[in-house]
This record gives structure tokens, sequence and C-alpha cells, in this order.
């Protein structure tokens, strides 16, 4: 008798991907992290995630200096509130399309895109977290404990996704048939 291990399917990719990002400029890179903002599926070579990563913290960066600045120049004192607005509303807008590119980066090394999912649910354990040592801890304890979440649940996840998303891609394991009696 024969039993086959599992074969994935192919991923189907489009012409532009099979093109590959090494071919396109840095601004097709970054706007095929838009184009695909929540296509999970596929893959994302390191030069369209960090395109795409980099571009749009530089974007913020500008953004937040920008408003306040501007604010700032025009004599209003919540200049920084601005700041934060315009960065909070940037920062939700690129949340999907940075997991999905995030995720397809992971597929391109052969991971699960759960691996970067993880950053964010780290964050989302790390906040909620202190919300509950804000109602219950003293003090001492809330200092301490905020720091050890931020270096755990902060950290820790964002240098091991920095250095995954930084690895060459991996073609798929080939699975082969073994003869089972």
């Amino acid at each position: 008798r024969f039993n086959s291990l599992p074969i994935k399917k192919p991923i189907e990719i489009s012409d532009e991907q099979a093109k590959g990002c090494d071919e396109m400029t840095l601004w097709q890179c970054y706007l095929q992290g838009w184009k695909k903002y929540v296509d999970f599926r596929g893959c994302a070579t390191r030069k369209e995630f960090w395109t795409f990563a980099l571009g749009n913290l530089l974007i913020i960066i500008l953004l937040t200096m920008g408003v306040s600045f501007l604010f700032a120049l025009a004599g209003n004192p919540y200049s920084i509130f601005y700041a934060g607005v315009a960065y909070t509303l940037f920062a939700l807008a690129t949340a999907l399309p940075l997991l999905a590119v995030g995720i397809r980066r992971m597929h391109d090394i052969n991971r699960s895109g759960w691996w970067f999912g993880g950053v964010y649910l780290a964050g989302i354990v790390s906040r909620l977290l202190n919300t509950i040592l804000m109602q219950y801890a003293s003090p001492e304890t809330y200092v301490w404990m905020k720091i050890t979440l931020g270096i755990v649940l902060g950290w820790i996840p964002l240098l091991v996704m920095i250095f995954l998303c930084c690895q060459k891609s991996r073609p798929a394991p080939q699975t082969q048939s073994r003869i089972v009696e």
C-alpha cells in the first residue's frame, strides 16, 4: 500500500507577482502593499515588505511632524494632540495592509502567517494586561510589570519579526511518497 504525505496546492500568483518585485520600482512595490491590502495568500518579497513598512514609517513621521508644526505655527496650543490624532488615524489605516504584507512575507520564508500575526496579538495582550495592572497593582508593581511587559510582549516579538522578515525567500519543501506496510 502506498501512503503519501499531503501535498500543498501551489499558490496561484498574478503576472505582476511572477515578474517579481526585484524588477519593480520602489514605488510599484509600495503600491503593491496597498493593492493587496486584504490578500493574505501568496508571498511578498523582502523588497516589497520593507518598501511598504519603511515607506509607511517615513510617511507617519513626516505626517505627525508636519501636523504638529503647522498647528504650532498657527499658534494652537494643542498641536501635539492633533499630531497624535493624525498618527492614530494613519496607523489605523495602515494596520490591515501591513498585516497582510507581513503574513505574505512569512509565507515567502515558509512560515505560518501567525508568526507575524503574533506581534499584533502580543500588543493587544500587553495593552489588556496593562489595563488590568493599572486597576489592581500597587504603583511600584505597576512600574516594574509595565517594563517587563514592554520587553516580553513588545521588544522581543518585534526583534524576532525583524529577524524573520530579513530572511531570504525559501522554496516550499517537496513532499515525498513513502511505502507503508
